[in-house]
């Protein structure tokens, strides 16, 4: 039996992306990804075209920012899509599901229509494949959700998506608009939540100021290599030879990550002395997402740079030669007078 799960997770996002499709020499493409509250979330374009879509309200269920579930493998669930027309003008949209996952930006999003879907985008069954809206109205889809009964346990992220087409002449190109809600499916079983932290690639920028601090730039990647959703605090810390000047970001929320995704993360330490050497290390706590989330083992990993201090180097080289041409001088001052 279906159960809806515990919301213990950021704001829910529609999902918003222009997807360019051949009609033409000319192609190219974008995406993005528009954070959302409520049950709908509206979209806009220029010519006119209006829509919001989210989770149908019904007589156990209203509010939802997205659809969650936790089920057993086999079970089915019923549920419906509600799309609204916000626009003046009547709108065909393409309905479907698909896969969903963790951009290494750090953003999450849907396949493509384009793109097949393997995982849980396959295990929903719409009533329909497109609806055909007036101004001002709403039309609820109907969708079955059945869970494989060899369904692995843990988070199985997808997303339903409304999808308009509309074709630019000039640029002879086809724009996908797409709106859509999340759907989380929790597959009941033993979990096995972890992450992996990449070595860190670490690389120090000095100022031609002797007397300025430098910057340090933190880059490594995030790995879900679990089978739950897991959020991360990330920190990172250096120093210099024997701990000296120490220099921390202190704790950063970092980007969710879905299971089998990736994320790129960036950090930046001003203020860091060139000491010839930096040591220092980067500390990621991850913890679950859902019912029985807890936090998973700290990962720590330590790097080590060189910062050499060119400004420096190149005033004390200067007063070097400057020092050096001056007993050279006197040197030769004294031959000078020595052989008169």
């Amino acid at each position: 039996m279906a159960r809806p799960l515990l919301s213990l997770v950021l704001p829910a996002a529609a999902l918003v992306a222009a997807v360019l499709l051949p009609s033409g020499p000319a192609l190219a493409s974008a995406s993005t990804l528009a954070g959302i509250s409520g049950t709908v979330a509206p979209i806009a374009a220029t010519d006119g075209a209006s829509w919001s879509a989210g989770p149908a309200d019904g007589p156990r269920r209203s509010g939802r920012p997205f659809f969650e579930y936790e089920l057993d493998p086999g079970a089915t669930v019923e549920d419906a899509f509600a799309v609204r027309n916000d626009g003046a003008r009547a709108l065909t949209l393409r309905v479907y599901a698909a896969d969903a996952f963790t951009t290494r930006e750090g953003t999450i999003d849907l396949l493509p229509a384009s793109e097949q879907s393997v995982d849980s985008g396959t295990w929903v069954e719409l009533d329909r494949s497109d609806v055909s809206i007036e101004p001002g109205e709403t039309v609820l889809v109907p969708f079955t959700l059945t869970v494989p009964t060899d369904a692995r346990p843990g988070d199985h992220p997808a997303g339903i998506v409304t999808s308009l087409l509309s074709e630019d002449a000039e640029a002879q190109v086809q724009v996908d608009r797409r709106l859509g809600s999340r759907l989380y499916v929790r597959v009941a079983g033993e979990l096995a939540p972890s992450v992996t932290v990449s070595d860190p690639t670490v690389s120090f920028e000095g100022m031609w100021n002797p007397l300025a601090l430098g910057r340090l730039e933190i880059s490594y990647t995030l790995e879900n290599t679990g089978d739950t959703r897991v959020a991360a605090v990330g920190a990172s810390t250096v120093h210099g030879p024997f701990g000296v000047a120490p220099v921390t970001t202190g704790a950063e929320q970092l980007p969710e990550v879905l299971p089998g995704s990736t994320v790129e993360v960036r950090q930046l330490l001003d203020g860091v002395a060139a000491l010839a050497w930096l040591g220092g290390a980067i500390t990621v706590i991850p913890t679950s997402v859902g019912i029985g989330a807890a936090q998973l083992d700290t990962v720590v990993a330590p790097f080590g740079t060189a910062a050499v201090p060119v400004a420096t180097l190149l005033v004390l080289a200067g007063l070097a030669f400057v020092a050096l041409a001056t007993v050279l001088l006197v040197r030769r001052s004294r031959r000078s007078r020595s052989a008169v």
